[in-house]
């Protein structure tokens, strides 16, 4: 008991960017808060989810909403985060045992600054085995003092200075919003995501070929994707068809549909 009461107080922080997330964020702050102390950074939310986060023991801060990587930079410079790990998950996110167990050992290693973590994807109530492009790398888990997230607007990255590896441990992700909310967030990403692409070269991070995954991915997008013509039709034939997105049954094609 005492080893986990030490771990509790002293090893990781876990952070929770916030906007109307009543739905979800019981259940995302839940499912850490056996890990250490839980922060949600709220941006005037309208719904109750402050008090529910409150309610479920989580320290609640407000800040106002200046962008993704902005509001999570932010987070690492002034939530208090005194211990020597940080955790970011999103609201509609959480961990099941095995990945608190994963992460509790990880945190112990004197070699790591960061890892890697797998996110599964749970769609209109059962998880997307093909369709969806697991393990989905996520660096969600690093130390506090060595990291922090790349200037972007959309699908930003966590950049860690030192060593990075792959953990073990899945993040689920399950937005319980409807399909009218998941069309809206995809859309108000694209939106960002398009605004980057047409901003002034000096100030967009190009990605590189021998760099880490989240580089190479970004490579590809901008450099090979992006210039290539029919990608709605391009980007459902490889999810539904190479992927074998269609063994997720009706689910996996209206996904399928919607992201292309």
């Amino acid at each position: 008991m005492t080893n986990i009461v030490a771990f509790n107080q002293y090893a990781i922080t876990i952070v929770i960017p916030t906007r109307d997330e009543a739905p979800h964020i019981a259940r995302c702050v839940d499912s850490v808060a056996a890990l250490g102390r839980v922060v949600v950074v709220d941006c005037g939310s309208g719904d109750g989810t402050r008090a529910i986060a409150a309610a479920h023991g989580a320290d609640v801060v407000e800040h106002t909403w200046e962008g993704h990587a902005t509001q999570k930079n932010w987070a690492l410079d002034h939530a208090s985060i005194t211990t020597p790990w940080v955790l970011f998950l999103d609201a509609d996110e959480y961990l099941d045992e095995r990945a608190r167990s994963a992460i509790r050992g990880a945190v112990t290693a004197g070699d790591v600054d960061g890892y890697y973590l797998a996110r599964r994807y749970v769609f209109l109530g059962k998880e997307l085995k093909h369709a969806w492009w697991y393990p989905d790398a996520q660096l969600r888990l690093f130390r506090a003092a060595g990291g922090h997230f790349e200037a972007r607007k959309v699908h930003e990255h966590a950049i860690v200075d030192g060593h990075v590896e792959t953990l073990a441990a899945d993040i689920w992700h399950e937005n319980l919003k409807g399909l009218s909310a998941f069309v809206e967030r995809h859309n108000r990403y694209s939106d960002l995501e398009a605004a980057e692409l047409t901003s002034p070269a000096e100030l967009r991070r190009r990605g590189a070929w021998r760099g880490a995954w989240a580089d190479r991915r970004r490579a590809i997008k901008d450099r090979i994707w992006f210039r290539l013509p029919a990608r709605p039709l391009l980007r459902f034939v490889w999810m539904y068809v190479v992927k074998r997105g269609f063994l997720d049954g009706r689910r996996g094609l209206l996904f399928c549909a919607l992201i292309a």
